[in-house]
């Protein structure tokens, strides 16, 4: 993997995976209630589907808009009009006041001297009592040569989510597949955080 990353082929291998596990557990956590989120780099759309179905309006984005089709191919048609869908890179993009802030294995790939910017863009989207769910990269990653991405440290982490409520957070550094490799060190943060 590197920076001419081919984000369609990626889409097209995810088009019928099941939601991924942190937006379980954005879900989880705010139990019945259904707001408004944003997905952050929503790939082929199986959270952003997911998130319809649980009675969520959704703002999608992504810099490759293939899979806003598949969106909408899987969306019935009155549901729909809860999906706004956004082509725009995480350096470009404006972020609205959200309930929640959601990311899958895509923030990382903000450029890093783009990253503050954008983090902040996303704290000060998530409204009282919101939440941020998703993944990060850690330093120690086998991704972490590439130029155009962020990777981070525990204690780095630690100042990003400062004010916040953790509700989950677990640091994984192992070997596993990946959906466009067979295999690969993972240095990864997954978090849940509620924002007072």
């Amino acid at each position: 993997m590197d920076e001419n990353t081919n984000w369609p082929e990626f889409q097209k291998r995810t088009l019928d995976e099941q939601p991924r596990k942190m937006l379980k557990k954005a879900l989880e956590f705010f139990g019945e209630f259904a707001g408004f989120a944003v997905d952050l780099g929503c790939g082929s759309g199986l959270d952003t589907i997911a998130l319809v179905e649980h009675g969520w309006s959704v703002y999608a984005v992504d810099s490759t808009p293939d899979g806003f089709k598949n969106i909408m191919a899987k969306l019935p048609q009155d549901k729909q009009s809860k999906v706004t869908c956004v082509e725009s890179s995480f350096e470009d993009i404006v972020i609205p006041e959200a309930d929640l802030v959601y990311s899958s294995f895509s923030i990382p790939f903000c450029k890093p001297e783009a990253f503050d910017a954008f983090w902040g863009r996303i704290v000060d989207a998530i409204r009282p009592g919101g939440r941020f769910s998703g993944n990060l990269f850690g330093v120690k990653d086998e991704w972490a040569y590439m130029t155009d991405a962020t990777f981070i440290t525990k204690d780095r982490l630690d100042e990003l989510f400062a004010g916040f409520e953790i509700e989950y957070f677990r640091e994984q550094y192992s070997d596993g597949p990946s959906v466009l490799t067979p295999t690969k060190l993972w240095h990864l943060f997954e978090v849940a955080a509620r924002k007072p």
